[in-house]
């Protein structure tokens, strides 16, 4: 992962990725959703900013920031920061505390404020377990240990 100019801290930031990489490999709910078959490159978008989360195996490989074209992923999240920073929250509000939830605010019922999957939704439903226990695990990460 590269620098970023942001506070380790700060949601999103190099540390935090890197904590949210160790968060992901060492979660035993994670070892049995991934079960070594989650291969499946995502991005998640937050604002302006994209980051590649490479999998292998069930567990991060690596975190590419704002990754070029000859990255690959199968599938993403989008959502302005505002949508991310309440998914994270240790007690997230409604509608925005489980991807499904919110992508349908998003998608069908055209609401702003929530996040949208994008991508092959074959693989989406395919990974759909392994990507939402690696999806909740950012909010474990966001509030060191708590909310799952």
């Amino acid at each position: 992962m590269s620098e970023t100019d942001s506070s380790p801290s700060e949601f999103a930031s190099h540390d935090w990725w890197d904590h949210y990489q160790e968060t992901v490999n060492t979660d035993e709910e994670m070892q049995v959703r991934g079960h070594d078959k989650f291969n499946e490159n995502f991005y998640v978008e937050i604002g302006d900013d994209r980051f590649l989360i490479k999998m292998d195996g069930g567990k991060v490989d690596d975190v590419v920031a704002n990754p070029g074209m000859n990255e690959e992923w199968s599938f993403g999240v989008e959502g302005d920061r505002t949508a991310w920073e309440e998914f994270v929250q240790e007690t997230p509000p409604a509608f925005n505390h489980e991807i499904i939830a919110s992508h349908y605010r998003s998608a069908v019922q055209n609401e702003d404020g929530h996040l949208q999957l994008t991508g092959n939704n074959k693989k989406i439903f395919q990974n759909l377990r392994a990507f939402q226990r690696a999806l909740d695990l950012m909010r474990k990460t966001n509030n060191n240990g708590g909310g799952l």
